[in-house]
């Protein structure tokens, strides 16, 4: 079960790199559009890994490895969209949550991309749990009067992550593990460069880049400064959350990341006294009580995954 520990690992560095993406869309980067299009530029920080895998391993499986980055980087930009405008230790559970139903729905239906067979009672309840400890994270109940979540963006950006996890364990099978990785990141660039092909977000990504080329130098290279440790974060995140999914199910690997928005909460809260306009977090004692109910949810769904030995390759 070490891919358990590795994957809680890489939620956790996700969850540093979430706090980051909240405070640099906060007002330093102004688009979605144009940080998730330096995103993939860093992403092929990972060719320097290309020397250690196959490399090419079939047309098929290589483009699929490819479709897995593309469909990630678009997935970046709806969840970049739906955290800029709310609070991130909402958003980013939501969206998770979505990619875990992606992902159950998958595991359910054998012989779809995945050599899989249908889970047994046990670990669909496994699953369950999981699920529902990431929406118990997200929501606080009663629903707050008024309150407006861009479910259009959740429900894109789970969709592409999702979609894009279950293409990235497909290539792992057919490969290994470096030769995926490598390849989806390549992926996620042509999907950052496709970003300049639609009008929309061509004039923000130049419009941007114009009015930081215009800025203080000072305050541009925090900015960099800032970019540059958040998505070591991030590519250090994204590196054991896929290595997690090479070595287990990618259905339990995705609804695991429940646990990411555990250690974001508890990085969020005090934050939001430091920086109360950009980290929003007003929780009061049924909010906190409905936070550890959910861990209590996650830890049993761990606990029966464990138990039970979980090695499906969904």
């Amino acid at each position: 079960m070490s891919w358990i520990f590795v994957a809680l690992a890489g939620y956790f560095f996700n969850a540093i790199a979430a706090l980051m993406d909240k405070f640099l869309l906060a007002g330093r980067i102004k688009t979605p559009a144009m940080y998730a299009f330096y995103v993939s530029l860093f992403s092929l920080f990972a060719l320097v890994f290309f020397p250690f895998g196959s490399g090419f391993f079939g047309w098929f499986p290589t483009v699929v490895a490819l479709l897995s980055g593309i469909l990630f980087l678009y997935g970046l930009v709806a969840l970049y969209s739906a955290v800029q405008h709310h609070e991130v230790s909402r958003i980013s559970p939501l969206v998770g949550t979505m990619a875990s139903v992606v992902a159950f729905g998958a595991a359910l239906v054998p012989g779809i991309l995945l050599k899989s067979s249908l889970p047994d009672v046990v670990l669909v309840l496994a699953l369950i749990l999981l699920i529902a400890g990431g929406l118990l994270i997200s929501f606080d109940l009663p629903f707050r009067r008024g309150e407006s979540i861009p479910f259009g963006s959740v429900v894109l950006a789970g969709l592409g992550m999702g979609c894009s996890l279950l293409l990235l364990k497909y290539a792992y099978i057919e490969s290994d593990f470096i030769s995926g990785l490598v390849w989806s990141r390549i992926g996620m660039f042509i999907g950052g460069i496709s970003l300049l092909i639609i009008p929309r977000y061509r004039k923000e990504i130049l419009q941007s880049h114009q009015e930081t080329e215009s800025s203080q130098s000072n305050r541009s290279f925090t900015t960099s400064a800032y970019f540059i440790v958040n998505k070591t974060c991030a590519g250090i995140g994204t590196f054991l959350v896929s290595y997690a999914a090479f070595l287990g199910p990618v259905s339990f690997v995705q609804a695991l990341s429940g646990a990411q928005y555990f250690f974001l909460l508890l990085l969020a809260f005090p934050l939001s006294f430091r920086f109360p306009l950009i980290y929003d977090e007003k929780l009061l004692f049924w909010d906190w009580f409905q936070k550890f109910v959910a861990i209590g949810f996650i830890a049993a769904g761990l606990g029966i995954a464990a138990a039970n030995g979980v090695t499906l390759l969904m």
